[in-house]
């Protein structure tokens, strides 16, 4: 097909990725070039089609982004002396792997085509619809195309180059989609799957919380016994699909209602900001602690939770309540699982379950998940709060 319409757009290759013990590796292309980007560097590939006879030659180290001589501190539960202190994960940019920031790249390429092509399809489908429906309407008559034959002949000519125009769109759009492939070696395989299926039972928890922020309680002042009060915000997880991928098998979802949702794909985390800026983080490089949580509940105590406890809305220093306020009553302290997600490049997320038994099990998970890949970084160990 001669592009008549729109003649500047890129034919997006297909993209293998391949998870496997060392971690996770990138085919771009298909035979006779190829691109291979992996731990070991980056590698192209010529073949002879028929012929059986290849090439591959190393092109080069990964691409990183220069860093300081000493490594980043590990992200810590940041100082409540000052206020309030806000939850939220690095840029996208600081929170990217260098191994991974080819993908993301070539990622960010065919998104960003493909919703340029999405909008004009929209556009060309409204204008073939209406100039369709104005030629017909004279066909299917007598007079108009006998009487009007010169305007007669522009609409059905307006409508044959609205078709193609639409036509040849659909075509682009089908060769800038990213084929994706994502395989996966069967000792990763079974862990992840094992995991997604851990998270799946957590999102079945009555009550998920993302953390927002949390500050030190004055307890003097406020006549409490929690010592950190938090900001938190409802949110469901849930097996999902992400636009910016397409693959068949649905990955973990966790929505972030203060920074960039999360989703857990074999050998990567995908940190959606928005829906042109995200980031890549290998898996090896994602810490995910748990705790226990106790929680002074001033809400519906979830059906799947447990009350260990009471308090008093205010309270003396030894926890008997102050009678110097009308209505003093007492609430519940409830168990909670705490998940919270960090990295070394700035990933810091919080969430709260009510089910502390079914984050605990995502939590192994993960980290069995982890351990089937080498060089896995350290976890967080959270104490108990």
């Amino acid at each position: 097909m001669g592009w008549r319409f729109r003649k500047s757009f890129k034919i997006i290759p297909g993209l293998r990725l391949n998870l496997s013990a060392s971690g996770i590796s990138a085919t771009i292309g298909a035979s006779p070039l190829s691109l291979n980007i992996g731990p070991r560097g980056v590698y192209g590939t010529a073949s002879l089609p028929g012929t059986g006879i290849s090439f591959r030659e190393k092109l080069g180290p990964l691409s990183t982004t220069p860093k300081p001589d000493a490594s980043p501190p590990r992200p810590q539960t940041p100082s409540l002396a000052t206020g309030p202190v806000e939850i939220r994960s690095a840029s996208t940019e600081t929170l990217n792997s260098d191994s991974l920031r080819q993908i993301r790249d070539l990622l960010a390429v065919a998104y960003e085509e493909r919703s340029s092509l999405l909008a004009e399809i929209a556009r060309a489908q409204a204008a073939a619809t209406r100039s369709a429906e104005r030629f017909e309407a004279w066909n299917r008559g007598f007079l108009f195309k006998r009487v009007f034959g010169q305007a007669f002949d522009r609409r059905r000519q307006l409508s044959q180059v609205n078709a193609e125009e639409l036509a040849e769109l659909r075509e682009q759009l089908r060769l800038t989609i990213l084929a994706m492939n994502i395989e996966i070696e069967r000792d990763q395989a079974e862990p992840y799957f094992k995991m997604r299926d851990a998270f799946a039972s957590l999102s079945e928890s009555q009550k998920i919380w993302d953390t927002l922020s949390r500050a030190q309680v004055n307890r003097f002042v406020e006549r409490s016994s929690a010592t950190t009060a938090i900001t938190r915000a409802p949110v469901h997880f849930a097996i999902d699909h992400c636009d910016v991928i397409q693959w068949e098998q649905g990955v973990p979802h966790l929505p972030n209602r203060n920074g960039g949702d999360l989703f857990l794909f074999p050998g990567f985390v995908l940190y959606r900001a928005s829906k042109q800026v995200f980031a890549l983080i290998d898996s090896r490089e994602v810490r995910l602690g748990f705790a226990p949580y106790r929680f002074h509940e001033e809400e519906d105590v979830p059906a799947d939770s447990s009350v260990i406890g009471q308090t008093w809305a205010k309270c003396n220093k030894d926890g008997s309540p102050d009678r110097r306020f009308r209505n003093n009553h007492q609430i519940p302290v409830v168990l909670y699982g705490q998940l919270r997600f960090t990295s070394d490049t700035g990933l810091e997320e919080e969430f709260h379950c009510s089910s502390p038994t079914l984050a605990e099990s995502f939590a192994d998970s993960w980290r069995t998940f982890q351990a089937s890949m080498t060089t896995v970084y350290d976890h967080t160990t959270l104490e108990e709060t």
